[in-house]
């Protein structure tokens, strides 16, 4: 006998932030609806202009995921730009896969990412994904960065996401 065969849609959703807030603790949030019956196989990010750390032990951006604004439900705070004592750049229209396949990524994956000898920041803390990607009602995900430590040497611009939603 022959299985059923069954085609399931990928959505793919697009939005880009305000200006990214250069101010140390400030966070900057944008809104990704994700249809029922899908998981989050995917979140790209990519910034229109360089973002740059103050270059100071602990000045990080911090990025997180979460299901209520600001939360922290699907990944914790974790340094996307990780400064450990030398200014850490996301170079403009880098793209970033944060989560790849419904997973996350291993500390410093973006260090040779994108064009140029090193594209992507140097140096990131492992993107670990803290609860399930999947969900069976539609909802909302919410995306933050958040400059901590000291405010950001260098913002002035936004970023874009794109998340990818497979049906199953």
């Amino acid at each position: 006998t022959n299985p059923t065969q069954q085609v399931t849609t990928l959505q793919e959703v697009k939005v880009t932030t305000g200006t990214i807030a250069v101010t140390d603790d400030t966070n900057t949030i944008v809104t990704i609806a994700q249809p029922a019956g899908t998981i989050l196989t995917d979140l790209i990010a990519y910034p229109a202009g360089n973002i740059v750390t103050a270059g100071s032990s602990g000045n990080d951006l911090d990025i997180s995921i979460g299901t209520a604004s600001a939360g922290a439900q699907l990944l914790a705070a974790t340094a996307l730009l990780d400064d450990g004592g030398a200014a850490v750049t996301w170079t403009a229209n880098v793209p970033l896969n944060i989560i790849s396949n419904a997973s996350g990524k291993a500390a410093n994956q973006f260090a040779t990412t994108g064009v140029g000898p090193k594209g992507g920041p140097a140096t990131t803390e492992a993107i670990v994904i803290a609860a399930a990607l999947y969900s069976a009602a539609a909802r909302n995900i919410f995306v933050t960065l958040r400059p901590i430590g000291a405010d950001l040497a260098t913002a002035a611009t936004t970023v874009t996401y794109i998340a990818r939603f497979q049906e199953l």
